[in-house]
């Protein structure tokens, strides 16, 4: 690459020392061992050109070959050749007018996030007002609306907690939690749902204590169930905690829908619904994708087993109860 960029230079000594050489077979009162000295003296020089102009280049060349990103261009030494400077002034350049453009759109985001926090708040009180006016009804009525009203809350916390995400580092307390308790907790806040859905609970655990945040493992438990009530109705939803290997594990089995096998591997990214289910409308693809990430986060592994149209298991493995304060942060 190197003797490409330079081979005006080489192609210039050529015709130099070509021409010096066709003056010496013309005159020939000039000696030949002259003609071979001052080829070579020339040979010299331009070896000694190509070594130093190459040692300049050399480090700017090597640390640019190694930039990935813009911001990069801070680590690299500043160059000495005026076309790599050009090249650096203009990089260095352009790095800059990025960083205001990504300041500007980080700013015009957290105002948008802030907004939208402000919304979520604004609506609960009135969601809070028809949640305690719907509790006033009787019959099919209160059912329907109560279990509407149940979508409506979820969906605004799901949004709410999603704002929260990138921050949960600062808004963590992990404590001794009876599980059992969260679990019967997200069961109540369901109830109206599923006595709609004619859908029961089994619920079975052999030790009900684990560490964990309280207020982050309540969401991903609400929603695990949330999502299993979602899809099934008539069936009985399966809950078991289990000691395995010192570990706890809490598995939630569902007899709806279920998951296809080409889906399983998708149902934890952002905004997945279905590749077939396209008219479900009742589907965000944003419950299990936040339940996802608050676990990695609380060190809890979730996964998920299913057979279409006959189950779906959704499983939190804990850590050991002595491994609990290392939790990773992101």
């Amino acid at each position: 690459m190197y003797f490409k960029e330079n081979i005006s230079v080489i192609i210039l000594f050529l015709i130099m020392n070509s021409f010096i050489v066709l003056v010496g077979l013309v005159d020939s009162g000039i000696p030949n061992v002259s003609i071979i000295y001052l080829v070579l003296f020339n040979l010299l020089i331009l070896v000694i050109y190509l070594a130093w102009d190459f040692n300049r280049k050399r480090t700017f060349s090597k640390e640019f070959d190694g930039l990935k990103t813009l911001n990069d261009m801070e680590g690299i030494n500043k160059p000495h050749v005026n076309a790599q400077k050009q090249v650096y002034e203009k990089l260095d350049e352009l790095r800059t007018y990025h960083q205001t453009l990504l300041e500007e759109e980080a700013g015009k985001t957290k105002e948008n996030l802030d907004e939208l926090t402000r919304f979520i708040h604004d609506m609960k009180m009135p969601v809070t007002t028809m949640k305690l006016m719907i509790d006033d009804l009787e019959g099919t009525d209160h059912d329907k609306l109560a279990s509407e009203w149940t979508r409506l809350n979820n969906m605004l916390n799901e949004v709410l907690y999603l704002q929260r995400l990138p921050n949960i580092k600062n808004d963590l307390y992990i404590e001794r939690l009876n599980i059992n308790d969260l679990v019967k907790r997200s069961i109540l806040k369901l109830r109206s749902i599923c006595i709609r859905k004619n859908i029961g609970f089994d619920v079975n655990f052999q030790t009900d204590y684990i560490y964990s945040d309280k207020k982050w493992l309540q969401f991903v438990i609400d929603q695990i169930l949330a999502n299993c009530v979602k899809y099934s109705s008539d069936n009985d939803i399966v809950i078991v905690g289990i000691m395995e290997d010192e570990h706890f594990k809490l598995s939630v089995t569902d007899f709806g829908r279920g998951i296809k096998e080409k889906d399983i591997d998708n149902i934890f990214q952002a905004g997945f619904t279905s590749t077939s289910d396209h008219d479900d409308d009742q589907s965000t693809g944003m419950g299990l994708y936040l339940s996802k990430e608050v676990c990695d986060i609380l060190n809890i592994k979730l996964t998920a087993q299913s057979e279409y149209q006959e189950y779906t298991t959704m499983t939190l493995s804990f850590n050991k109860a002595n491994n609990f304060s290392n939790i990773t942060m992101k």
